[in-house]
């Protein structure tokens, strides 16, 4: 009812004041503002018309005009005017009939508006379009007709992109900006989803062009934010994560309204809990069992250190003012998460029913929003819930998730500061606790540990104040022809062995080691069998080949063959009489065919026999001779007699 009165308000104005009252008393700057630096086209063709009729000036006012222009400033360079193209019969109608007219043909819809907000109000057209719309918007609006407001907002986009192409700058870009945020502040928060699939169909028009993002990028964001506000987390979840997926696509990721420069911390977000004498009355009743198993109930201690760990979890620095009461909050928690652990044959049962249910086709239906819900929660405080919350595997993950990440952010930090590590061992405790929680605990530990990898990343980039990651091209230098330049004869040569050392040091570099090199070279030597294969194969008939393409014909193939037989087959060598490869190759394939139509092999030729000479002994020189006489002599009769025997045969 208070929009619809503001409405008819505003109708009321818009008919009962003129143009430039309208202009006087409009209150935002922003949609009312005019577009200065580009003059009329209208004024400068008046200003022309003046130029060329004045006459000359004369010879002492000619001398003192350069010492006026080197005393005043330079003026500012003058937007160029884009003349403006008639559209036919539509050029004399107003910009609101322009508007009202395209709703139904939208074909050129941008260039007639244009053409009509130039012809009614020169000097003001991003003003007249803006006020044109607006009235036709809000009629629409007030009527509920979502159709035409759409269609309104859709020319309003398509006469932005036209007068961006014909270099039109300024506010006159951000007019479909401002009726679109109109459009969904008017709406309810249960219609938001129309309105954010119309900004998603315009979504290439209003961020993919420089000028037009520029143009109209703090009313984008201003719009997200108004309406992420306004909707429900746990309600509407998927909207709300359209609309911050569009955020992140439109803006960069080093946008400073999208950073969090100061490193502040949501500690809006209060988790409240019982007191000891809330808890005392509430589990007052003895026979009460909450969980069903008859298991003894958790003692407060439990439930308030179980629920006051989110207190440091909110506000990780600081865990560093009380280190005692946030090591004892994550041991209660821990002990009471462990406590309550599955076995490991529930593990198994859970992570078997997991596999069931992914074989399983999957069922595709519209998302309630009872399943929005479940991506977004806040957990219940209350302590008769409490052993049936620590038997959920959903928030033992959630849990232990916040612990694992708030730890390694300490353990990090305690890192940098060279103190000592007291972060480690309780984040070792709670990946345990996390990776056995069926039934996706070790993917959510595996998932967070290459998280935490790449927030190491983040966090450096953070420390040095987000600097943006786009970076400008370099201009490209004009080449420059360098003089000629003979050096002398000694540069010229330990350049040139400058460029072999380093050529050389290349190659040894990317050649592998002697280790690599006898590895490759061992890995490609065949076993026996393979090696004797090709024999098989030049012996089948099916295979028929040649015989002079057998390698018993390669001596080399068959020095390989005997080398292989002595390495594998020692024992062979009994049977090969004049390294004979056939016998081989029959003991290794006894069963191999053979060709009966290739000739034997010629039998080597014999070896010739050479006829020793006998040699005539040489009689032994007469010195010899009458010195063995003479020895003869000497000795005595029984020596003789023993060496006559001895040599006696």
């Amino acid at each position: 009812a208070d929009f619809g009165l503001a409405c008819a308000c505003l109708r009321e104005r818009a008919h009962s004041y003129s143009w430039e009252d309208l202009l006087s008393m409009a209150g935002d700057g922003d949609a009312m503002e005019v577009d200065a630096e580009a003059p009329a086209p209208a004024a400068e063709a008046t200003e022309a018309a003046e130029a060329a009729e004045a006459p000359a000036p004369a010879p002492a006012a000619a001398e003192e005009a350069p010492a006026a222009a080197a005393e005043a400033p330079a003026p500012a360079p003058a937007a160029p005017v884009i003349e403006v193209t008639p559209a036919g019969p539509s050029q004399d109608e107003t910009c609101e009939a322009a508007v009202k007219a395209t709703l139904d043909a939208p074909d050129n819809a941008g260039e007639r508006i244009r053409n009509a907000a130039w012809a009614e109000a020169p000097d003001d057209v991003a003003d007249c379009v803006e006020l044109a719309a607006r009235q036709l918007l809000y009629e629409a609006l007030d009527k509920e007709d979502q159709t035409t407001a759409k269609k309104i907002v859709a020319v309003l986009v398509d006469h932005t992109v036209h007068c961006e192409q014909c270099g039109d700058r300024g506010p006159v870009l951000n007019v479909a900006h401002k009726l679109l945020e109109d459009c969904i502040d008017a709406a309810p928060s249960t219609n938001a989803d129309g309105w954010w699939d119309l900004v998603e169909s315009h979504k290439g028009a209003l961020t993919e062009n420089p000028a037009i993002f520029k143009a109209g990028k703090f009313i984008l964001l201003r719009l997200c934010n108004s309406l992420l506000k306004r909707l429900s987390r746990t309600r509407q979840a998927t909207l709300c994560g359209r609309i911050l997926m569009f955020m992140a696509a439109a803006w960069p990721l080093s946008e400073k309204s999208a950073l969090n420069m100061k490193g502040l911390c949501h500690t809006d977000n209060v988790t409240e809990f019982e007191s000891a004498d809330q808890f005392d009355a509430q589990n007052a009743d003895d026979d009460f069992d909450d969980a069903g198993d008859g298991a003894p109930k958790e003692d407060y201690d439990t439930y308030s250190g179980f629920w006051s760990v989110q207190k440091y979890l909110s506000n990780p620095p600081s865990c560093f003012k009380d280190v005692k009461g946030f090591l004892a909050a994550v041991d209660v928690t821990c002990s009471a998460l462990e406590r309550t652990a599955c076995t490991p044959d529930e593990f198994e049962r859970e992570r078997a029913a997991m596999v069931e249910r992914q074989a399983q086709p999957m069922n595709v239906e519209p998302e309630d929003d009872t399943q929005q819900m479940l991506g977004s929660q806040k957990y219940l405080t209350n302590s008769r819930l409490l052993r049936i919350q620590l038997r959920d595997p959903q928030l033992r993950t959630q849990v232990c998730s916040q612990l694992y990440m708030v730890l390694d952010y300490l353990r990090r930090e305690l890192e940098s500061m060279n103190a000592r590590d007291w972060a480690s061992e309780p984040k070792a405790r709670v990946r345990k606790i996390l990776a056995g929680t069926p039934p996706t605990g070790p993917e959510a530990a595996g998932s967070l540990d290459l998280l935490l990898e790449h927030e190491v990343q983040w966090a450096a980039w953070k420390k040095k104040g987000c600097p943006p990651f786009e970076k400008e091209p370099l201009p490209e230098k004009p080449k420059q022809k360098r003089p000629y330049y003979a050096p002398p004869l000694p540069e010229v040569l330990k350049r040139k062995q400058a460029r072999r050392d380093a050529l050389e040091k290349k190659r040894k570099d990317e050649e592998p080691p002697l280790e690599e090199k006898c590895r490759r070279l061992a890995s490609q030597i065949p076993t026996l069998k393979e090696h004797l294969q090709e024999w098989r194969d030049a012996d089948d008939p099916a295979e028929d080949i040649d015989d002079e393409y057998h390698p018993r014909h390669d001596p080399v193939w068959k020095f390989r063959a005997l080398r292989l037989v002595m390495k594998e087959k020692l024992p062979w060598f009994a049977d090969m009489h004049d390294a004979n490869i056939e016998v081989a190759v029959d003991k290794m394939f006894p069963d191999r065919p053979k060709r009966t139509d290739r000739p034997a092999p010629p039998p080597p030729p014999p070896k010739p026999v050479v006829k020793k000479k006998r040699v005539r002994e040489e009689s032994p020189p007469k010195e010899e001779d009458a010195k063995r006489r003479k020895d003869d002599r000497d000795e005595s009769p029984r020596s003789r007699r023993e060496r006559s025997a001895r040599d006696r045969p």
